[in-house]
């Protein structure tokens, strides 16, 4: 009898291991949708329930990920505003070139987001050197694309302002940007919806008033061990300051996505692609 247990211990430890591995892999095809209530002390009322949409990392030239469907999700949920932070391409893998026209398979469901709400666009580290082709494309789909701009959202009897960034690498190549980039926040009296891609960003905003700063870049590790906290994000290096998830500082909140795709590797685990649904209250 003792035997026959232990060979049906050995068994069942087999077959877990088999199916927590299976889930391991499967994580990148499985999506997950975000949802989150942020409260502020002192938002506007028009923008109380102004549910926000993030889309980041879609890293559309990954064919491996193509298959993963966020539109259909996507199509059935509720929200007013669209954002996208920032790598929707990839520029190169395995030393093939980027190109912007890896894009189409989804720009029927970027045109038809856009029609359904208003629908925003800031540059990630990928696309920052493909912006003169691809801001006319995704302009084209009805997107509306910041590069260190403000946009005055019409909601309700007033309005939101909503602040795009430049890519913070593309500014640190360029520091000249950066001043057009603290430009936008001379009046921090106002409430801000700031989309940015890299997350390091925050550092040199968040003492410029009440604002809800969104980013994504890191993929939250893209590899992750359970219940641990990001591991490694690139320019920020191991157990990085800005990983994923929520930070605060003052009346400034930071939300890091984990994204949608990959880079080079297309691989995740313990690390589901998402999109997310904040909620302002």
């Amino acid at each position: 009898m003792k035997r026959k247990h232990k060979a049906t211990l050995i068994i069942l430890i087999f077959v877990a291991v088999l199916a927590f591995s299976g889930i391991l892999i499967s994580s990148a095809r499985w999506l997950r949708v975000y949802r989150h209530v942020v409260y502020f002390d002192n938002l506007p009322p028009h923008l109380h329930g102004l549910r926000i949409l993030q889309i980041s990392d879609l890293h559309a030239n990954n064919p491996d990920f193509i298959s993963l469907n966020i539109w259909q999700y996507i199509y059935n949920l509720d929200f007013d505003v669209a954002v996208i932070t920032g790598d929707i391409i990839m520029d190169g893998r395995w030393g093939n070139p980027c190109r912007v026209g890896d894009l189409r398979p989804h720009q029927q469901y970027l045109a038809a987001l856009a029609s359904r709400v208003p629908t925003f666009f800031v540059e990630g580290n990928h696309e920052a050197e493909q912006m003169a082709e691809l801001r006319p494309l995704l302009e084209s789909l009805g997107i509306i694309v910041l590069q260190n701009q403000t946009y005055l959202l019409e909601f309700g009897n007033s309005t939101l302002k909503i602040v795009g960034t430049r890519d913070f690498s593309a500014m640190m190549r360029d520091t000249d940007t950066f001043g057009d980039m603290f430009a936008l926040f001379t009046n921090p009296a106002d409430f801000r919806l700031v989309l940015t891609h890299n997350p390091r960003i925050f550092d040199k905003i968040k003492d410029n008033g009440q604002m809800l700063v969104l980013a994504g870049h890191t993929h939250g590790g893209q590899v992750r061990l359970p219940f641990m906290p990001t591991l490694f994000a690139g320019g920020q290096g191991v157990f990085p300051a800005y990983g994923d998830g929520f930070y605060c500082h003052k009346n400034a909140v930071l939300y890091v996505s984990r994204g949608v795709g990959t880079t080079y590797f297309p691989v995740r685990f313990w690390n589901r692609p998402e999109i997310a649904i904040l909620e302002l209250r």
